[in-house]
């Protein structure tokens, strides 16, 4: 009993005891060696003897669960990269860079690397021989998924060793189920790490890689199986050129724990392979500046020896760098997930210092983001484990103080963990329990591309879009199409084809890629093939004239959720409309905002991704100079948040309406963009390029829909729907009667239909002073209005005297009847209040319409035809006598029966 009370640390010291005074209680000495030998995680620096030679094993159940949670990840970070991939969301930078060096490796040309713009093999912008063990790997399989399945797979397999460190941590002290318990609960916390789920989904890099290695590498080194603890820290190191610094913190690591004969030699190796990576090989092959250090680390030196040299001679300018807001903020959030727990473990967590230097010192300022891009992946290891020690070492050290209070502790920590942890990861992950998650939607278009894209000789020369290249980079030579200059698309070269897809046309402008295109059918390029907004061009085609099937993008397509309407647009002085707006859809989509840092770590900084699709159709000949003009503006002000100048539809650039036939059906989208989470969407045609001139905009008139839509500035333009908070407010119209107390069905003029009212009090009640009638009455229109009518609702006392009124535009001058459609229904709600003098007697409530400019009422006839008048006498109620007492001046309301109220 007295054994198992013993701690691991005051087991080492007994074992050392019992060995120096030469005991001969073997048993006891057994025993204490294996709990002697203890974690160097729980050892301090420089302690002799402090060995883990012992191996723990963990129970059935939480291997399975843990294996369970690995496949979980694989699967489904495998899955979303994949259909990342294959929807056309990953780019050259830099999936399609990775496979075309690997690609070229595998066929005999190792590193060689074209996409960049003077460059000729990817060891001018990263130093990763692991490449070279990656490649064989595509004689199984040569996709660029492969990539994207095998990071997924390397991520996944990092909690393995992570459980193991943290449960041979935690057992000695705690046991089982604890251990384990812990274990799971960290490996959870791994798996929620956003900046690990981003650098799973930023396309493939091999430094993301270097993160579990490194885990693994650290694991044998508790298990002090140096085999395979070598194995992994090459391979750790083969990933990039920066990774030999945190191989380096390991050998220091060991240094300081005076393993000389492991730790010297690897501090050795690492730091040769750092200087020569940085220092000869980027140097030798980077003859255009493009290397992470030339571009990123050019204010501290040209090489890995200058920058070293000006953080020795200025160290004052490096920490005022590190110690910069930006660069707190980005501490504070790496730290949050764990409850800053790694604090308590600075051991640990300073293993990654390296690299946090590197991305804090860096002038790029993506590298300054813990999500988004994948920079800061080689963090996660060491701060998931430190935040693992330092609770286990807090636990600890209240357990030496009270005992009964440990475990609740350890509950308690873990707990916070994992809170801190779900909390900040929804505000910042990736997965679906994350903010702003949505699962990549592959559609007929991309699986159109995929075809296009195989129907590329495999020997040929192709310069493609970004999003489109890594679906072409198997090949010797490839070109990145991003620039666009003095009129020509830049990077053609010796391509033979050239491929793009016009409705995804990141990073050109749209307006620029259209020019290009035009310049290269104008030269030695060809239509090989084109369909539903996918050109593929071929140096040599005879073919210059789009086919029909190029133009499939602007058509309807089925499925979406839409608003069918009927507006028309007439050119000015002319009373035939020529363009009809038939449908339209909006699209609000809430992401996460990776570039800037919430002051809250928990709060989420979204961004709404707004765009608007439109459905036309041609009623007549469109002029040459037509511009249809969707708008998106702030309902309070009328400001215009976001317009088509800057970002015009694509669809109208390359099938712009004076082609349109008459009677056939066209739609056109804004491009994707951040407008806020509060506006509405303002849609107008005109010709004319400035909107402010109202002589060139067209007049709308709308003749169906669903959803309310107003109409301003003498109706050249049509309100289609507001957004607040993100969702679309949706004002439906209503076709269908209520069911009505009072039912009259009086028709005002022509054109407007009472169908009845409700009323409180009921008719016939007894009201005094300050009491207030509350009616609502039901329209109904029988036909478009161009005329704007005022309601009045009047209350009559005895003698006929208006008592009390409200008039006013329906809806509380929100719907003006020009607005009401044929047949439609509108609830319109007044409120009268009886004033301090009136006639005692029946009160008269009436209501009715009339011309505002004029005065002039609209006549009110029964269902017959008869006229009644020019108002609607709806009923009467009683209105109380008011009495003085004699000489006080005081009134009161007399009741019946001459009771005083």
């Amino acid at each position: 009993m007295f054994l198992k009370a013993v701690s691991h640390e005051d087991a080492g010291f007994l074992l050392r005891l019992v060995q120096f005074t030469k005991s001969p209680g073997s048993l006891i000495q057994t025993r204490l060696r294996g709990l002697g030998k203890c974690l160097p995680l729980s050892c301090n620096w420089g302690e002799e003897g402090c060995s883990t030679v012992k191996r723990i094993t963990f129970p059935l159940w939480a291997r399975v669960m843990l294996w369970s949670l690995i496949l979980l990840y694989v699967l489904l970070f495998g899955l979303i990269s994949v259909q990342r991939h294959r929807a056309f969301l990953t780019t050259a930078f830099d999936l399609g860079n990775f496979d075309q060096a690997i690609w070229n490796t595998l066929h005999g040309q190792p590193f060689r690397l074209t996409n960049i713009e003077g460059v000729e093999t990817h060891l001018a912008i990263h130093v990763s021989p692991i490449l070279l063990a990656i490649a064989p790997l595509y004689l199984l399989w040569s996709d660029p998924s492969l990539l994207l399945w095998l990071q997924s797979i390397l991520l996944g397999l990092g909690a393995y060793p992570l459980f193991r460190l943290v449960h041979r941590r935690a057992f000695p002290e705690w046991g089982e189920p604890w251990a384990s318990l812990v274990g799971l609960g960290f490996a959870v916390v791994y798996f929620l790490f956003p900046a690990l789920e981003s650098a799973n989904l930023f396309d493939f890099h091999t430094a993301t890689l270097a993160s579990p290695l490194l885990l693994f590498a650290f694991y044998a080194l508790e298990e002090e199986r140096w085999g395979r603890f070598t194995l992994f820290t090459l391979l750790a190191m083969a990933c990039k050129e920066d990774i030999p610094l945190l191989v380096g913190m390991l050998g220091l690591y060991l240094l300081l724990r005076k393993r000389w004969r492991i730790g010297a030699p690897v501090l050795a190796v690492s730091a040769l392979w750092f200087f020569l990576a940085t220092g000869v090989i980027l140097p030798a092959f980077d003859r255009s500046g493009v290397s992470p250090i030339a571009s990123r680390y050019h204010h501290l030196g040209r090489d890995a020896g200058e920058i070293l040299g000006s953080l020795l001679r200025h160290p004052g300018q490096a920490l005022s760098a590190l110690a910069s807001p930006e660069n707190l903020t980005y501490v504070r959030n790496l730290l949050t997930p764990v409850v800053f727990l790694p604090l308590a473990a600075p051991e640990v967590f300073l293993l990654g210092a390296p690299t946090l230097a590197v991305n804090l010192l860096s002038a790029d300022l993506f590298m300054h983001q813990l999500e988004g891009f994948h920079y800061a992946v080689a963090l996660v290891p060491f701060v998931v484990l430190s935040g693992a020690v330092g609770l286990l070492r807090l636990a600890r050290e209240v357990k030496r103080r009270l005992p009964r209070a440990g475990h609740w502790v350890l509950a308690l920590g873990m707990l916070m963990v994992l809170s801190s942890s779900l909390a900040y990861h929804r505000a910042h992950g990736y997965s679906p329990l994350a903010l702003g998650f949505h699962w990549p939607k592959l559609t007929t278009h991309h699986r159109l591309g995929e075809q296009m894209a195989r129907r590329i000789p495999p020997q040929a020369v192709v310069s493609a879009l970004p999003r489109l290249n890594p679906h072409v980079t198997q090949r010797r030579t490839v070109y990145s199409l991003d620039r666009f200059e003095e009129g020509h698309l830049a990077r053609i070269g010796d391509a033979e084809y050239v491929w793009v897809d016009v409705t995804n046309f990141w990073p050109l402008h749209p307006n620029d890629l259209k020019a290009g295109i035009e310049t290269l059918l104008k030269g030695d390029f060809g239509i090989e093939t084109a369909e539903d907004g996918w050109l593929l061009l071929r140096r040599g085609a005879p073919v210059k004239v789009f086919p029909e099937a190029f133009f499939s993008f602007v058509r309807p397509r089925s499925g979406e959720p839409a608003y069918p309407v009927e507006v028309d647009f007439t050119p000015p002085g002319q009373d035939a409309p020529a363009l009809r707006l038939v449908e339209f859809s909006i699209s609000v989509e809430p992401r996460i905002n990776r570039l800037l840092s919430p002051r809250f770590p928990f709060s989420a900084s979204l961004t709404y991704m707004t765009k608007v699709r439109l459905c036309w159709q041609a009623l007549a000949p469109l002029p040459q100079n037509l511009r249809l003009y969707p708008f998106f503006y702030d309902d309070s002000t009328g400001q215009i948040l976001e317009d088509t100048t800057l970002r015009p539809m694509v669809e109208a650039i390359w099938y712009p309406p004076y082609r349109w036939q008459r009677g056939e059906t066209v739609c056109t989208e804004t491009i994707p963009w951040d407008v806020g989470e509060d506006f509405a969407v303002g849609l107008g045609v005109m010709e004319s390029e400035n909107w402010q001139e109202e002589e060139g905009r067209w007049r709308a008139k709308v003749n169906r829909s669903p959803i309310i839509l107003r109409l301003f500035e003498d109706n050249t333009w049509v309100r289609l729907i507001g957004v607040r908070g993100g969702k679309p407010q949706e004002e439906r119209r209503s076709f269908r009667p209520p069911s009505l107390a009072h039912p009259v069905n009086l028709r005002l003029g022509e054109e407007i239909l009472l169908l009845g009212y409700d009323v409180t009090p009921p008719l016939r009640s007894a009201l005094h002073r300050g009491e207030s009638i509350r009616l609502t009455l039901y329209w109904q229109a029988l036909k478009p209005m161009e005329e704007s009518y005022t309601v009045f609702v009047h209350l009559y006392d005895a003698k006929g005297t208006l008592i009390a009124q409200e008039d006013s535009i329906p809806c509380k001058g929100n719907y003006p009847t020009i607005w009401w459609l044929p047949g439609e229904v509108v609830s319109d709600t007044y409120l009268l209040t009886i004033p301090e003098v009136y006639e005692a007697g029946e009160a008269l409530l009436a209501a009715g319409m009339y011309v505002p400019d004029s005065g002039e009422r609209l006549p009110v006839s029964n269902p017959e035809g008869k006229v009644l008048g020019d108002k609607a006498e709806l009923g009467v109620f009683s209105l109380r006598p008011i009495a003085c007492l004699n000489g006080q001046g005081l009134c009161a309301i007399i009741y019946e029966g001459g009771k005083l109220f």
